[in-house]
């Protein structure tokens, strides 16, 4: 019966969010331990209810669990993904930033991610206090984020400061600009759930500056103990220092071998007044003035890198925001 929490829930994502229409292919992706977190099953029972009421067609497909975010699907769910009208991503890694998710969208599916599992760990209330239950919420909140987003598509230059010594500065303007809470209601869209982000694909080789992540860098999964401090030059992270936090992160990146997981792929914006710091990506990087910059993989905002990693870096605020040296955010408040 935990299925009932999230009977409103499941309504914003198949009505509000989906428009999912009678007759449509709606498929569910789960892995092998997505079930083991707090709320999923619950979750995941009124979605496919919602969908069944809808008179479309839920389907299920569950795969063999991968051991890091951004690491692709088994070919046979990727084929299924880009043959659906919709998608709804329940792992328990983030398949979001993936070559299935790009591809399916350009095959014109409808994507929506729902929080990766693994991510509860850390905060086992993260559903049932982070779900949207009020659409009227959802649009206040959406209207807020388009601002935000429409800023960053005109702008060419985004400037991050804090008091805590991040001075940088990246190129924005030729990838994509992304928000939510948003619908994915067209061919070829897609949307998170719970909303409350902004997120600018950064201009390749255009970043410079240091900018020091104090909340949580994924796929560490757990909020910082110490600052890691990061200098970019020409778009890349060039140097990593602190204590011992920056050590398994310098050490983390380093063994997966792979040059491009330092280039500099996205800068966000956080804006969901209930999200607190549980050490998790998708509810640190929500956080009200909250703004993390991610490196590695950037095919799902626009780019053409794939590395082997995609890694959200989260820093508190106060942090400040302009873009074209105009006032976005400053502590909190924010000039839209």
């Amino acid at each position: 019966m935990r299925f009932l929490e999230f009977s409103k829930t499941a309504e914003i994502i198949t009505d509000f969010a989906l428009g999912i229409k009678p007759g449509e292919n709606v498929l569910i992706v789960r892995d092998t331990r997505s079930g083991e977190f707090a709320g999923v099953d619950g979750l995941f029972a009124a979605i496919v209810s919602s969908v069944h009421r809808k008179t479309a067609e839920p389907q299920v497909l569950t795969y063999v669990t991968r051991p890091l975010a951004g690491m692709e699907p088994p070919r046979v769910v990727a084929a299924a993904m880009r043959s659906s009208d919709v998608v709804i991503i329940m792992t328990t890694l983030s398949i979001f930033q993936t070559v299935a998710t790009t591809e399916a969208l350009r095959a014109g599916a409808r994507v929506l991610l729902l929080p990766p599992a693994r991510y509860i760990q850390n905060s086992p209330d993260l559903l049932f206090r982070l779900m949207p239950t009020d659409s009227r919420e959802e649009q206040e909140r959406m209207r807020l984020a388009a601002s935000i987003a429409e800023m960053m598509r005109k702008g060419r230059q985004i400037r991050v400061t804090s008091p805590k010594g991040t001075e940088i500065t990246m190129g924005i303007g030729q990838l994509d600009v992304l928000y939510n809470p948003t619908t994915a209601r067209e061919p070829g869209q897609t949307t998170i759930i719970p909303g409350g982000q902004i997120t600018a694909g950064v201009t390749l080789g255009e970043a410079e500056g240091r900018f020091v992540v104090d909340a949580s860098a994924s796929p560490m999964y757990r909020p910082l103990k110490n600052p890691i401090e990061m200098v970019v030059k020409g778009g890349r992270v060039v140097e990593i220092s602190g204590q011992e936090d920056a050590n398994e992160y310098r050490t983390l990146l380093q063994n997966f071998g792979d040059p491009q997981v330092y280039q500099i792929a996205e800068v966000g914006i956080g804006i969901n007044p209930d999200a607190r710091l549980s050490g998790t990506p998708l509810e640190d990087e929500r956080i009200l003035g909250a703004v993390w910059i991610a490196v590695g993989t950037n095919v799902h905002i626009g780019g053409t890198v794939k590395a082997a990693i995609h890694s959200d870096c989260v820093m508190l605020p106060p942090l400040k925001v302009e873009v074209d040296e105009k006032l976005v955010m400053n502590d909190r408040h924010f000039y839209v």
